[in-house]
């Protein structure tokens, strides 16, 4: 399977599986269950390990790309915003993890605003940035 391939499945997958999970974290924090709390929070950290997954797999088609020299001057806004969101999704996977063991308040309100921020940056970037690039 070809480097561009494998970045492609786990970047669509990483973009939709955190928003399915901002979807869950919202129905959670509205029943106020239990059962939503922790189903949301194994998906919202499954979807931050296939965004990291996308971003290594991003940074390894963009290392080939540079050896192979070809154009990667329309992609820069990804690359930088793709950087970005790898920081972001490890601390969410950092943060959403301890909060399926402990209920914190403040660090609770402090993820779910980050998570919000991350998952439509990275809808954002995912989506219209690289289809406008492509012109699609």
């Amino acid at each position: 399977m070809e480097i561009n391939l494998v970045h492609a499945f786990f970047g669509r997958f990483g973009v939709l599986i955190p928003l399915l999970g901002l979807f869950f974290e919202i129905g959670a924090l509205i029943s106020q269950k239990e059962f939503m709390h922790k189903f949301s929070g194994y998906i919202v950290i499954f979807g931050s390990i296939l965004a990291l997954l996308a971003g290594i797999t991003g940074f390894v088609e963009f290392k080939y790309l540079k050896e192979t020299n070809e154009n990667i001057g329309n992609f820069s806004l990804h690359i930088v915003i793709g950087s970005i969101l790898i920081g972001f999704f490890m601390l969410i996977l950092f943060l959403r993890s301890f909060l399926l063991f402990k209920d914190n308040e403040k660090i609770a309100t402090v993820y779910i605003f980050l998570y919000l921020i991350t998952v439509i940056t990275n809808l954002l970037s995912n989506e219209i940035i690289i289809h406008s690039l492509r012109g699609e």
